[in-house]
């Protein structure tokens, strides 16, 4: 697999990754191993409530990181967000709002917080440019979520323009690979696509028509994206993705080859296709980062499918 390009240096010694024990987190803790950062800090909920201020403050200073990556979230794919619209809304409104204020009473030099392609309006113009993201209302099904993102990146640039804070918000494409959640009650459209192919059905069933169209981005490829934030200027919001869309019945196909299966695709037409087109507008990391995805669709999946099929045999051992 090759790299994703973009500077490998860091700028800071101490680095705090919220959700660092989660699927983004493990990649961004490894992507700043690879730096040879010396003190690289993973958190987990277990240590810390960010939705509470006491415990977000006493976290950062806990570890006095000099720059914080803000990957924790409450969240999951379109089911979980349709049956949790207040805690994917308001959990995450607190978490990101306690992270700014404790990196500026705890004196973090810099706070990279890591937002979603789902801030951008349901009717936009395609591919999405950064300009866009107030130009509408999000997607409905994951509308709370989104606006707690948008919040987040307003209240970057108040801090910016108030207290000089460096903050900057890479915003994700659709994310999978190595480390994704093998719970289907929380599993985004790749992982929940991977879970049932690894117990190797009879045949896959996708939600929707299938003709919505997602870009997806390999998770290492994320994690190089996003620590190459730490380069932009205060309160930058940068789209860190593939800039191709895949239609989801596409996605599938290309699961299942991944699986090496040959099954047939049942398309759910009683479930929701969420947005129809996302696709993100990534000229701007290439061009102010030096960044861009270096791996492809069909590489990706393959590496996580085996990931995948080697997960559910242990689970099936134990």
């Amino acid at each position: 697999m090759s790299k994703s390009t973009g500077s490998m240096s860091f700028p800071f010694s101490r680095v705090l990754v919220t959700g660092g024990t989660g699927f983004l987190g493990q990649a961004v803790g490894r992507a700043l191993c690879k730096r040879q950062v010396p003190h690289v800090f993973l958190l987990s909920s277990k240590e810390g409530d960010l939705r509470v201020a006491s415990q977000a403050i006493e976290v950062v200073q806990r570890y006095k990181p000099e720059c914080i990556v803000h990957c924790a979230v409450q969240g999951g794919g379109i089911g979980w967000m349709k049956a949790h619209p207040v805690e994917s809304g308001r959990d995450n409104v607190f978490m990101n709002l306690n992270i700014l204020d404790a990196a500026l009473k705890v004196g973090v030099d810099s706070v990279i917080g890591v937002s979603s392609a789902c801030v951008y309006p349901k009717h936009g113009m395609i591919p999405y440019h950064e300009d866009a993201v107030w130009e509408g209302y999000p997607e409905p099904l994951n509308g709370s979520y989104a606006l707690s993102k948008r919040l987040m990146m307003d209240m970057g640039r108040a801090y910016a323009q108030q207290h000089g804070l460096h903050s900057a918000f890479p915003v994700l494409a659709n994310l999978y690979g190595v480390g994704d959640h093998i719970d289907p009650t929380r599993a985004h459209v790749v992982a929940d696509l991977m879970i049932r192919c690894a117990k190797k059905p009879d045949s896959l069933t996708v939600w929707g028509t299938g003709i919505a169209k997602r870009e997806f981005l390999f998770v290492e490829d994320a994690a190089e994206g996003v620590l190459a934030c730490v380069q932009a200027p205060k309160s930058s919001v940068i789209n860190i993705g593939t800039g191709i869309e895949t239609p989801i019945v596409a996605l599938a196909e290309k699961t299942i080859a991944a699986h090496g299966l040959d099954i047939p695709i049942v398309l759910d037409t009683t479930k929701p296709d969420g947005q129809l087109r996302k696709v993100l507008d990534v000229h701007k990391a290439q061009q102010l980062l030096g960044w861009s995805a270096q791996t492809s669709l069909e590489e990706g999946l393959s590496i996580t499918a085996k990931w995948y099929c080697a997960q559910l045999s242990e689970e099936r051992r134990n």
